[in-house]
């Protein structure tokens, strides 16, 4: 197990020199002394290489194998969603310890009670609350599990997994009600690798379909726009190399896929490679794409813009940005121009409140109000009268260089030009997903880390309300409101990739 320690022998035959150097033949995996005592690394599991070299002719070795594994603890359920009062038994498992005895107990004061055996009652109090349960062995070893305590109806029921785990994928419903999962990354190290897998997703079955196989080499940080006539423009993105960790660049290229007849067929370049762009459909039917980056990690934001032409499959700059932007949100608005509010001009650099309006008549960006709160990784959402609501994201920290997730929201009146404060969430969030519903309120769903939390947003009032949570925890997913009303939640996952799906039910789930 992680940090544990064996001691090895060595036995050298044909010389009176039996004396020999220890080594680990990873630079990762583990230390050992001269005396053949070898202590695991803390952090890193797998099969790792204890080698034993002749002193008196050190091209005779001997190598032993060694099975490290990362002390774990792992809480199920991982999620719940309870009324007030409600009560869930929790279950811990420990692996990589001896002793796999844990201790109980709840994060927040007044956050509910729970017993040795792991049985919770929550609180009387609507809110979200966190069960911990801490190794008796190592208590530098815990496991979280997100309470979600509401009175809503309305929540989540899994349904058919991916066939490949994915992250920042794009999720487009098709015309025949299907809908189009596209992309992504996945990756069992810190760092994003892109996907070049496409899938299907059939609501009345609930399953989904492979249509492109994943070749290795693959692409995030993309654009999927439905076309009027029904073809799918996937665009640009972010493009790995090779899957060695070394980061992505931008990549210019394009393809359609033609939801009625299930076939992929090429199309013009973008102008410019871009990734972390935004793509927008113009009432006219073009596609309007703005800003992005060079790279990633470490990229650069651009201010060019340019359009895509269905009916020529050609793009064509436009004016460019007042500002350089990537991580930003585009939002056609009801007359007919878009509005771009916030992002960052580089990676790791502080976001900005700035916004601005393209104009499609004249293909000019022109200043508008700015926000109150800078930020990126947010959502823009239209609602049904015309107005813009903006929430969460990463905004700059007081006292600091860094960013934090903010539980603010505002919203735009395209009429004034303004952004103007509404109600705050319960809980702060980025890279969350943001979905109209039917009746006009706006499912907030995930984001930030391992967060499983939804809240839904209510015009009328300006104010959130909590709903059912969500049975993982998600960042980077996709939400898709289905024709039928529910929303369809997928994937996610910070650099490792999430199978599984959920679909939302606004009343009782079945």
């Amino acid at each position: 197990m992680s940090g544990s320690t064996q001691t090895f022998a060595a036995i050298v035959a044909g010389t009176t020199n039996t004396a020999v150097t220890w080594s680990v033949q990873e630079s990762s995996g583990g230390t050992i002394n001269s005396a053949g005592v070898y202590m695991a690394p803390q952090n890193s599991s797998g099969t790792f290489h204890v080698v034993a070299a002749s002193q008196a002719n050190p091209s005779v070795t001997g190598i032993a194998a060694v099975s490290v594994q990362l002390s774990q603890l792992t809480i199920s359920p991982a999620a719940a969603t309870l009324p007030p009062n409600g009560s869930q038994t929790f279950t811990a498992t420990v692996v990589g310890l001896a002793n796999t005895n844990v201790t109980w107990t709840v994060q927040e004061a007044g956050g509910g009670l729970i017993n040795g055996a792991g049985f919770y009652t929550a609180p009387g109090t609507t809110g979200f609350y966190h069960v911990i349960a801490t190794s008796a062995q190592d208590t530098t070893i815990t496991g979280s599990s997100t309470v979600t305590v509401t009175t809503s109806v309305g929540g989540f029921v899994p349904t058919g997994s991916l066939t490949e785990p994915r992250g920042l994928q794009t999720a487009t419903l098709l015309p025949n009600k299907k809908v189009l999962v596209a992309y992504g990354s996945n990756s069992n190290r810190n760092c994003y690798l892109g996907l070049s897998s496409i899938e299907l997703y059939d609501a009345g079955a609930g399953t989904f379909t492979e249509i492109v196989g994943d070749d290795g080499v693959g692409t995030f940080g993309h654009t999927s726009t439905l076309l009027a006539n029904g073809q799918v423009l996937l665009a640009a993105g972010f493009v790995d190399d090779q899957w060695d960790c070394s980061g992505s660049y931008a990549d210019n290229g394009a393809q359609l896929y033609d939801s009625g007849t299930g076939v992929f067929s090429g199309t013009g370049n973008l102008t410019t490679a871009r990734g972390g762009h935004t793509a927008t459909l113009l009432a006219n039917g073009k596609v309007l794409f703005a800003g992005g980056a060079d790279q990633y990690p470490g990229g650069t934001a651009m201010a060019s813009a340019e359009l895509f032409d269905p009916g020529t499959g050609v793009f064509t700059p436009t004016g460019n940005m007042m500002a350089a932007r990537f991580r930003h949100t585009a939002t056609l608005l009801q007359n007919g121009r878009v509005l771009i509010v916030g992002g960052t001009a580089r990676d790791s650099s502080n976001s900005t409140a700035t916004a601005e309006v393209y104009d499609p008549a004249t293909g000019i960006f022109t200043a508008t109000g700015s926000m109150a709160t800078a930020r990126e990784e947010h959502t823009a959402t239209l609602l049904n009268d015309g107005k813009v609501l903006i929430v969460g994201g990463e905004s700059p920290a007081a006292g600091s260089s860094g960013l934090q997730d903010t539980v603010t929201a505002e919203i735009y009146d395209p009429s004034t030009g303004l952004f103007s404060a509404t109600g705050a969430m319960a809980e702060a969030r980025s890279s969350h997903t943001a979905t109209l519903l039917a009746d006009g309120t706006v499912l907030i769903a995930g984001g930030g880390k391992d967060n499983s939390t939804a809240e839904v947003y209510n015009e009328a009032s300006g104010s959130f309300s909590i709903t059912g949570g969500m049975e993982v925890g998600r960042s980077g997913h996709t939400a898709t409101l289905l024709a039928d009303g529910t929303v369809l939640v997928v994937g996610g996952g910070d650099f490792a990739g999430i199978a599984s799906a959920e679909v939302y039910y606004q009343n009782s789930p079945p």
